[in-house]
């Protein structure tokens, strides 16, 4: 039987790594994301928010990132994320910061402060000028690039570039990586010998059981019908939102001009998803491209956090 189900759509994905009873699961991801020696891996976890996948049908679906706390107090922010958005890493770091800054009530010490570690799981390319499938970034030092501290680390794993066949899959972080790009398609009664570990298995009959689940199958649904539309919207607001701008650059006449425009362009498309009235073209005169940008990142995380 063909599964049918992708992991990477936010309803399957925290199904898996983020309700009560998968915490194996979590623990196993975090270990092969980080890599630590012994004495510094994931032993247990709890989950912050856990996820309830049977909510009733006429609640409002929200669909958070995993956020779960290890034996030694460090806090996780788990997440996949399907599509490219340009404000995502403003976001992350957001996110992460206060995360962290939560840690602390008013009259506590610094000392009390856990590591917090963002890991997002990507299914595009972040970062094209670099063939490595994981990366980690850190504060560090600009010359000397040792870090000034340990609190704040960020994952990024493009699922795009990994492309091993099952029999090249090494380590822990692999099998998963595997699991994500091509579980929807597997065949549960013929998965591939180096796939058939015990936590790989769990998570594959996890998915398994939206299949044979009307609840959970319909909140599946709704979830993957939810992306597409954003998708389809986001692409459609870019097109339109470029012509518009090289409309208005025609009309300043300047190379610069053309690229506010598409800029704005983008704003405006932006402003009319989101059913806010549009920015008079004469709002944006003396603004500069950073600022542009800035708009775009705020309209764009506004408009994700709609969909949430």
């Amino acid at each position: 039987m063909i599964l049918g189900i992708d992991p990477k759509i936010d309803y399957a994905f925290k199904l898996l790594l983020g309700q009560e009873g998968t915490e194996a699961l979590l623990i196993d991801v975090l270990n092969g994301v980080l890599q630590r020696p012994e004495g510094a891996r994931v032993e247990s976890v709890k989950i912050l928010n856990p996820f309830n996948p049977k909510a009733a049908y006429d609640d409002k679906l929200s669909i958070v990132d995993v956020r779960a706390r290890d034996q030694s107090g460090r806090l996780f922010n788990v997440e996949m994320q399907i599509l490219s958005e340009q404000s995502f890493a403003s976001r992350i770091i957001y996110y992460a910061a206060r995360t962290f800054q939560q840690q602390l009530r008013e009259g506590d010490d610094y000392e009390k402060l856990r590591p917090t570690i963002s890991i997002c799981f990507l299914n595009h390319v972040l970062f094209p000028d670099v063939a490595d499938y994981h990366l980690c970034f850190r504060l560090l030092e600009n010359t000397h690039h040792f870090p000034l501290t340990d609190d704040l680390e960020f994952h990024f794993l493009e699922l795009p570039k990994f492309r091993k066949e099952p029999e090249e899959l090494v380590e822990g972080i692999e099998f998963w990586l595997y699991f994500l790009r091509h579980a929807e398609k597997m065949d549960t009664e013929a998965v591939p010998i180096p796939l058939r570990k015990p936590l790989i298995m769990k998570a594959l009959q996890e998915l398994e059981m939206v299949t044979h689940d009307e609840i959970k199958r319909i909140r599946y649904e709704e979830r993957l019908e939810s992306e597409r539309t954003y998708a389809y919207n986001m692409r459609m607001s870019k097109q339109e939102g470029r012509q518009e701008g090289e409309m208005i650059g025609q009309q300043k006449g300047e190379k610069i001009g053309r690229q506010e425009g598409v800029k704005i362009g983008a704003i405006q498309m932006l402003e009319r998803l989101l059913g806010k009235p549009e920015t008079p073209l004469e709002r944006f005169n003396g603004k500069s491209l950073d600022e542009l940008d800035r708009l775009i990142a705020e309209l764009e995380r506004q408009f994700q956090e709609v969909r949430r």
